[in-house]
């Protein structure tokens, strides 16, 4: 049981590591959570001994159920078995008392939040409270009193225990035993015949942090008030009680709130599913090219028709027939070596026009005015797009007039690796930036 309490405890901390608890909207409902902890006992024995309580602690494991009404409390069926235990150590060889004691309680807790948006704003991921309930308790003592060979002990006043009283005629024979902490024999009072089950009053106090919206860990304290004094077989007229201490891990029910399960009241879902934004024909859900200018024909998944399998729509290719796996240009038409050609001799002629524009027919000044305009209205977020990063050459963000004419000087003395199609961009960029 011990491996598996330091395996939970190790695994919690783990999740606590990675915290966190977004607004999803949503309120707690119910609660279901389980967890470890440790029990003392403080009762008659140990009165006068050389024990201190908390070398007697004994695991406990829980198990509960919580339903949270509005915003401050919450009601929890809580249940828990384990272990209570007292060890006398004393050179006086009548305080050496020894008992273990299985035991079990159930009842119902009233649990006050502090996270209710009045005192701590109930989405906080760390929150305190406080609870009190009213258990039904059993429990079943047993002692210690003899070795794993059946020899009953007799403890000496020098501390030892030996296998005969101090005072026997034995004694310089005596032959040292060693407890070995296994319960065997029953506790009972030989004049009173008392109940082995009382009650309890649980009063915690604890605090939630929550890892996710669906999962919380919960770190307690709790002093058991116990309604009987024969827990340790004795009675002295004082209740026994014990003081727990553990750690949980909880999941979370939750019910939308009324905002969110009312967000979508002014929806017309039937409307919204059989949508056509494009009027293509065919509704928005199964469309898969969304967008489609009108009076265009489009296949069943809403993508206009291409024919030819060219990847050039036929209200643009010009070439319907293409033959399969030709490499087309924008307008579909298979590249043959003429019509590269062709296209190059354009290009080359509209690089040429817009080199000459920018270059000589605009004024160095108006240049300048332009690019003073662009600087006051310059938005750096955008970025120069990557292919023209090049012409930038003080890396300021701006494409000035200067480096758009070294950029074109480069390019005819092939000292940069700027395209014909690069250099149009540039100076396109130029006047869009």
């Amino acid at each position: 049981m011990r491996y598996f309490t330091l395996t939970f405890i190790f695994s919690l901390f783990f999740l606590l590591g990675r915290a966190q608890y977004p607004n999803t909207g949503r309120i707690d409902l119910v609660t279901v959570g389980g967890g470890v902890g440790f029990a003392s006992f403080f009762g008659d024995l140990g009165a006068k001994g050389e024990v201190s309580p908390l070398s007697n602690i004994r695991e406990v494991y829980y198990v509960n159920l919580e339903r949270r009404f509005g915003s401050v409390l919450g009601f929890q069926l809580d249940g828990s078995m384990g272990k209570l235990s007292y060890n006398e150590h004393s050179r006086d060889t009548l305080l050496n008392r020894n008992f273990e004691s299985k035991t079990m309680q159930v009842g119902l807790n009233v649990i006050f939040h502090f996270d209710n948006d009045i005192i701590i704003r109930r989405k906080t991921p760390f929150a305190p409270y406080l609870s009190a309930g009213f258990h039904y308790f059993k429990f079943d003592s047993y002692t210690d009193l003899k070795d794993k060979n059946g020899n009953p002990y007799y403890y000496w006043s020098d501390g030892t225990i030996n296998d005969v009283p101090q005072w026997d005629k034995d004694a310089p024979n005596a032959k040292p035993l060693y407890r070995d902490y296994v319960y065997e024999t029953k506790l009972k009072d030989s004049a009173v015949n008392y109940a082995h089950n009382s009650f309890i009053v649980p009063l915690t106090l604890g605090l939630k942090w929550k890892i996710t919206p669906r999962f919380n860990a919960r770190f307690f304290g709790t002093y058991n008030l116990i309604f009987t004094d024969w827990v340790d077989n004795i009675n002295n007229g004082k209740n026994d009680y014990s003081i727990n201490v553990g750690m949980g891990l909880h999941y979370v029910l939750k019910a939308r709130t009324k905002e969110l399960k009312h967000r979508f009241d002014d929806v017309d879902f039937a409307k919204v599913d059989a949508m056509d934004s494009d009027k293509d024909g065919v509704k928005d859900d199964i469309d898969k090219c969304q967008g489609t200018m009108r009076g265009v024909e489009v296949d069943g998944k809403g993508c206009p028709l291409d024919k030819d399998k060219d990847g050039i729509p036929d209200y643009v290719d010009v070439e319907e027939d293409t033959p399969e796996g030709s490499v087309v240009d924008e307008y579909g038409r298979a590249l043959t070596q003429e019509l590269i050609e062709e296209r190059r001799r354009e290009r080359m002629a509209l690089f040429t026009e817009r080199h000459t524009t920018f270059s000589e027919n605009s004024s160095q000044a108006t240049l300048d005015k332009i690019f003073d305009e662009i600087k006051e209205k310059h938005n750096a977020d955008g970025g120069i797009p990557a292919h023209l990063k090049e012409a930038d050459i003080n890396n300021d963000g701006l494409i000035s007039p200067k480096e758009v004419s070294d950029a074109l000087d480069g390019f005819f003395a092939g000292t940069n690796n700027l395209t014909v199609h690069t250099i149009n961009d540039l100076i396109d960029y130029f006047f869009e930036q």
